[in-house]
């Protein structure tokens, strides 16, 4: 036997091998999804009350009115089935216990305005939409930058580093009696930074911020599992529901049309299921981002993460790009500014 007639023999036993053990797999998969039926409802690791002594103590307290406001936003932030959701909870439960409430994202060399609440537009302020157009350099020595940086928080006077008077002439309004600022952790880092204050002189409730805060860090660390979870379950659903592989996708609310398990090397299919899987759980991502075409940059993580789990089973990259392309952005490349195809052209 030739050299290459044996290295031809060698891959061909490999590649059977590997397709046998991914079959064995997705049958095994099956079996699994039957068996988690009762993750169905993930809201029930949510619910939560309180105990009645411990309520009647509090009652006694200075924060007793603030106890199910609180108990209220912990469960929607915990509950959200994806990051805008939860970051819009945090920032609406954060809002609560101060005047005005702002989440600034960690990119590069900048911390952009990602979600606001409280900015009326009125009065030289700006308005909630408006807080996403801005953003302060971290070369300025701000309250912002020195939150990511010594990763603390502080409480007090508005001006407390050099240049913190950038902060007030972008979000107007004058400068606040109070301000409240806190690093915002993922994944064990600073990646943003959660900003409260207080324009009326009423008291910004920081403790209760500080506790919504954290519920909103291990929520968004857990958010994936809690995702793929509710994906394999969505998918044994429609596997126990139809025989027939029906054709077609073209809006995201027909995943259930596609999802069926992969039960043999489709490289096409399966990432056309992946990438279905996303925008199920990601549709106002999704919407938002294929508006603002900024589409790869809101879902970077995740599309990443898609990629990862796709190249697993193929390395033909043709398939995963083209539906990243006409089933995720519906066929606005442009929408994906930023990634870079490897084969789609």
């Amino acid at each position: 036997m030739k050299s290459e007639e044996i290295k031809s023999f060698i891959e061909k036993v490999i590649n059977e091998k590997v397709q046998l053990l991914l079959n064995r797999i997705d049958t095994f998969q099956s079996k699994v999804f039957k068996d988690i039926e009762k993750l169905k409802d993930l809201d029930e690791l949510t619910r939560f009350s309180l105990p009645r002594d411990f309520a009647a103590r509090a009652e006694e307290g200075e924060g007793a009115a603030d106890i199910p406001a609180l108990n209220e936003y912990a469960k929607k932030i915990a509950s959200a089935s994806n990051q805008l959701l939860l970051i819009g909870g945090i920032i609406e439960g954060i809002h609560h216990f101060c005047d005005r409430a702002a989440l600034f994202l960690l990119r590069d060399d900048k911390l952009v305005g990602w979600r606001g609440k409280g900015f009326s537009g009125e009065n030289g302020q700006i308005s909630d939409e408006e807080l996403k157009r801005i953003f302060f350099s971290l070369s300025a020595n701000t309250v912002l930058r020195s939150a990511i940086e010594t990763k603390k928080s502080y409480l007090g006077d508005p001006v407390y580093k050099p240049d913190d008077f950038l902060i007030y002439n972008r979000l107007g309004g004058g400068k606040p009696k109070k301000v409240f600022v806190l690093p915002f952790f993922v994944k064990g880092k600073p990646q943003a930074v959660i900003y409260a204050d207080s324009l009326s002189g009423n008291p910004i409730k920081t403790k209760v911020i500080e506790i919504l805060a954290t519920i909103g860090e291990l929520s968004l660390d857990m958010l994936p599992i809690r995702q793929k979870l509710l994906a394999k379950i969505k998918t044994q659903e429609f596997v126990e529901d139809t025989d027939v592989e029906p054709k077609g996708y073209e809006r995201a609310d027909e995943f259930e049309k596609t999802s069926a398990p992969v039960k043999e090397n489709d490289p096409e299919r399966y990432a056309r299921v992946i990438i279905n899987d996303i925008i199920l759980y990601n549709k106002k991502v999704v919407e938002e981002g294929i508006r603002n075409r900024n589409l790869y940059e809101v879902l970077k993580e995740t599309l990443l993460q898609a990629k990862e789990l796709y190249m697993r089973r193929s390395s033909d990259l043709r398939y995963f790009e083209e539906q990243m392309v006409n089933v995720l952005a519906k066929g606005d490349r442009k929408a994906l500014k930023g990634y870079q195809f490897e084969v789609y052209k």
